[in-house]
């Protein structure tokens, strides 16, 4: 499993256990990637299933990923939407499973054509009080004023920001 530093060459980052033997004019980056098997692998295949790991960086600005089997993202039944985010185990985590939750939820016009409904029902399932922002995100409707409106909508349903 690939745990190690960034290392830029052939225009792709690449995540490199010891950056001394990147290809000559690489970029060696300061930040690290330590991945894991996802809790969310099956058991039968943890290794070589989904992968969480944590992005660390120089700024402040850590954040966790996860991946999930392929279909079961939108499953009600995989929390990785509602807590994926918090490491299992985790004072944090039970925290938040022990909270009523709230999620807004910023999703792109085609994204919520193809699975907006999905996207209620898991959120409804599970009990989390939610609303949906949706957005035509091409390219060219990116601005400060999209922006802005994010913003405001985040105020009005009322995010906790930590």
């Amino acid at each position: 499993m690939a745990t190690g530093n960034l290392v830029r060459y052939d225009d792709t980052w690449h995540i490199m256990d010891d950056a001394s033997g990147a290809p000559e004019n690489s970029e060696v980056s300061l930040c690290r990637i330590d991945a894991r098997p996802s809790e969310y692998a099956p058991e039968s295949q943890p290794c070589a299933g989904p992968k969480a790991w944590w992005s660390k960086s120089w700024i402040p600005f850590d954040y966790r990923v996860v991946e999930v089997p392929a279909g079961d993202l939108l499953n009600p039944e995989c929390d990785a939407l509602v807590f994926g985010h918090l490491e299992p185990g985790s004072p944090e985590r039970a925290e938040a499973m022990a909270s009523p939750q709230r999620r807004l939820v910023v999703i792109d016009e085609k994204v919520h054509e193809l699975y907006g409904d999905r996207v209620r029902s898991y959120f409804t399932t599970r009990g989390v009080a939610h609303e949906l922002l949706v957005l035509d995100t091409v390219e060219e409707n990116k601005s400060i004023e999209l922006t802005l409106e994010i913003i405001k909508k985040l105020k009005k349903f009322n995010v906790d920001r930590r």
